[in-house]
């Protein structure tokens, strides 16, 4: 009588070892003591570089591991997820960084023993991509104020949400807004504006919600596009946004579409999934639909 052997899947961890500014020295020995060695063969890694995390994610990639998870914060999950896309291996996350937005939209939880036995589950979902340009995007792409902020954050001697708060409320008095004209899947929209958000995920991080009604799987961005709006509305858009109402704001336009051209005044920084990433004045957003395999609770 012939016996069928189940081969272990091979899962590949990518660890970022100074995302959130947090300690990672002991989280391979949290891996080995909660994975599920039944399941899986384990490979663990540091990356040295944000370059280091590409070569990482790309030589898993090519090695054919079965899953390959980022542990780190949205830089590195956007870095891995740019070459898990489109290939046959399937994505995973532990979120460890200072926002974690693609992680909470998709309820991963932050808890990172949880987080791993949310892996050994193997509940798989796919979901969309994008590019701006040609830069990779999972989460969100944003031009405007977010990005202004997303650029002086990257040097800030401090992480975590405190750190993004206070230089928010600092450059938010000194910020003007632009003139953008935007085409939404062939319709033209020209406004002045604060932010011009293009969520495929309905938040940046910390659960704010830039667009609360996006979903991953819809094969369509949310766009959110924030009016300029006098300082003592501050609090109120503030809080819209962290309760989910941010749609309904006065100051807020929201559209949907799969192509999305922005012309900007001039290059400047974007904000790619949390990172600042200086391009060109147009800017053109495409979706990938169903592209990237990625473990969910």
């Amino acid at each position: 009588m012939l016996k069928f052997i189940q081969l272990k899947k091979r899962i590949s961890f990518i660890i970022n070892p100074i995302s959130g500014g947090i300690n990672k020295e002991t989280f391979p020995l949290l891996i080995e003591n909660n994975i599920d060695k039944n399941k899986f063969d384990v490979d663990i890694q540091f990356t040295q570089s944000a370059n280091h995390n590409l070569i990482l994610a790309e030589q898993a990639v090519e090695q054919k591991k079965d899953i390959i998870v980022a542990v780190g914060g949205d830089g590195t999950i956007n870095h891995v997820a740019k070459y898990v896309t489109g290939s046959s291996s399937i994505f995973g996350m532990i979120p460890m960084g200072s926002g974690n937005g693609l992680a909470r939209h998709l309820r991963i939880p932050l808890n990172h023993v949880k987080a791993i036995e949310a892996i050994n589950q193997l509940k798989i979902s796919t979901i969309d991509t994008g590019k701006a340009n040609d830069v990779f995007f999972v989460n969100v792409v944003g031009a405007g104020f977010d990005a202004h902020v997303s650029g002086m954050f990257a040097t800030a001697p401090t992480r975590g949400f405190f750190s993004y708060a206070k230089i928010t409320l600092t450059e938010f008095a000194n910020y003007k807004p632009h003139e953008y004209k935007i085409v939404i899947d062939g319709e033209t929209i020209n406004e002045k504006a604060f932010i011009v958000c293009i969520a495929n995920g309905s938040q940046y991080g910390n659960n704010a919600f830039i667009a609360p009604t996006a979903d991953l799987t819809d094969g369509i961005f949310e766009v959110s596009l924030i009016k300029p709006f006098k300082n003592i509305s501050m609090p109120f858009l503030g809080f819209d946004l962290f309760t989910k109402k941010f749609n309904s704001s006065k100051y807020v336009k929201t559209f949907r579409g799969k192509k999305i051209v922005i012309h900007r005044p001039k290059a400047e920084v974007v904000n790619i999934d949390g990172e600042p990433i200086m391009m060109e004045k147009d800017l053109t957003v495409q979706i990938f639909p169903s592209s990237l395999k990625v473990i969910v609770p």
